[in-house]
């Protein structure tokens, strides 16, 4: 994994890594947090890290016991929606930002909303010390899909073989694609493979990461998050992973969300025809000004 990275030491032998990419422009542009889905760490972010680095600052960190956020056993045995959502806070507590946008990719969504209505939690009610001005909801959903519906099917985690877990690797990083863009992209699929499978992504860490976007319940909490809050929902009809009717029905459980615009305008989506890894469809030029047109609305 990169070496130029910076480490918070958390309670509980917490450890969380992350970068802060265009620092040139803290205090002169909006920040934006890119937050990570299941099994991502924050190298998968690149292609749309450094474009946004090029105009703004870019918080990537690693979710806990994955990536470079080498932790204790108990602190992986304790991943939650809520955990890692406490992680973020601590993290955004640390660097002292006052002001920003977040940008939540499958589970990374799942996180975002739950940071969002901490402080309405039953248990842990928490002040944010901050004001988070803009989202984006990137292949994500507001609820647990169930088996069978939107189409959903749980996966099972199971003990593999390194060859089979290879094979798994490929088939669940083709998933994020379509088989269109597969065929039409083979070398830079390759390229993105040898990524995941050289980074630190232990299989304990995933399965919890798997058994956390299975049993969060933040539907009845939605509905409190400020109006103040502009939040994008992007989702492709393509995607795999979280069916595009889910991300659909965002906007029916947090009233201020409104659907990602489809154009050929700038700031809009060119086309709904992507797959779960979003940003590496159309130009990523595209999509930052997707990001910037939302958060100068």
């Amino acid at each position: 994994m990169a070496s130029n990275f910076s480490l918070l030491k958390l309670p509980n032998g917490v450890n969380i890594a992350y970068e802060v990419l265009g620092r040139s422009f803290l205090g002169h542009r909006r920040p934006i947090v890119l937050i990570s889905g299941t099994s991502i760490v924050r190298q998968d972010w690149s292609l749309l890290s450094h474009c946004l680095a090029q105009e703004r600052p870019v918080l990537v960190y690693d979710h806990r016991g994955i990536g470079d956020s080498v932790s204790s056993p108990r602190a992986v045995e304790e991943i939650s929606i809520e955990t890692m959502a406490f992680d973020l806070l601590a993290l955004l507590v640390h660097l002292q930002w006052k002001e920003f946008a977040i940008c939540g990719w499958s589970m990374g969504g799942v996180i975002a909303q739950q940071l969002l209505v901490l402080p309405f939690h039953p248990r842990y009610r928490t002040a944010l010390p901050f004001r988070v001005t803009h989202v984006f909801l990137a292949g994500t959903r507001s609820v647990v899909l169930q088996a069978n519906a939107h189409g959903f099917q749980n996966r099972i985690p199971q003990v593999l073989t390194p060859e089979a877990r290879l094979k798994l690797i490929r088939g669940v990083l083709a998933k994020t694609f379509d088989p269109m863009w597969l065929q039409q992209n083979q070398a830079r699929f390759e390229k993105l493979f040898q990524g995941w499978v050289s980074g630190v992504r232990p299989a304990a860490t995933i399965t919890k990461q798997q058994q956390a976007v299975a049993s969060f319940n933040i539907q009845h909490l939605l509905p409190y998050i400020s109006r103040d809050i502009k939040i994008l929902v992007i989702h492709g009809e393509l995607d795999q992973i979280i069916p595009y009717s889910a991300g659909r029905d965002i906007p029916s459980f947090i009233p201020s969300a409104k659907f990602m615009p489809v154009g050929q305008a700038p700031g809009q989506v060119p086309s709904p025809t992507f797959g779960h890894f979003w940003f590496q469809y159309f130009n990523i030029n595209i999509w930052r000004e997707v990001l910037n047109s939302h958060m100068r609305s």
